[in-house]
């Protein structure tokens, strides 16, 4: 999100100082130009980075285990395993593509239209940001029951 907030101050402000509306008069289509490099960057930035962030929390959450519940790397793995799968890791990639990609067209949406003054783009951010949050929770709920549907398949107790 603060990204995407970054988005949201530069294209605002290149529409305070009428910089977007000289590229209109330039022939350059500001869009194009502007939002679809923002957004093409997030997405292919945001695959390696997930993947990245993604390991480091399965070892850390198997280095915790292993420290306080004194739990042994074969039997962490064992658990681990059962309960989630290579679709599961494919699934929540595919997740975040979709939330970046959605967050940065929000916040360079919110930035493009910016109006008001250096005001105006501190209002558009604001904006974009609780937009941003909102689509991003509705589409968590829709994505995770069109992925893994209502029954997750975990069974825990008796």
């Amino acid at each position: 999100t603060q990204a995407g907030c970054r988005f949201t101050a530069q294209l605002g402000a290149m529409r305070i100082a009428e910089e977007i509306d000289a590229m209109d008069a330039l022939a350059i289509k500001p869009i194009p130009y502007l939002v679809t490099t923002r957004v093409a960057a997030s997405v292919v930035a945001a695959i390696p980075l997930f993947l990245v962030c993604l390991a480091a929390a399965y070892l850390s959450a198997q280095v915790v285990v292993g420290v306080i519940a004194d739990t042994s790397a074969g039997t962490y793995g064992h658990y681990f395993s059962l309960f989630s799968s290579a679709r599961d890791v494919f699934y929540a990639t595919v997740k975040g593509v979709i939330f970046i990609f959605f967050a940065a067209v929000i916040q360079c949406y919110y930035g493009y239209f910016a109006s008001g003054g250096p005001q105006g783009v501190g209002v558009a951010a604001g904006h974009a940001m609780r937009a941003t949050i909102t689509v991003v929770i509705i589409l968590n709920a829709l994505l995770t029951m069109a992925m893994w549907g209502v029954n997750a398949g975990a069974r825990f107790g008796g």
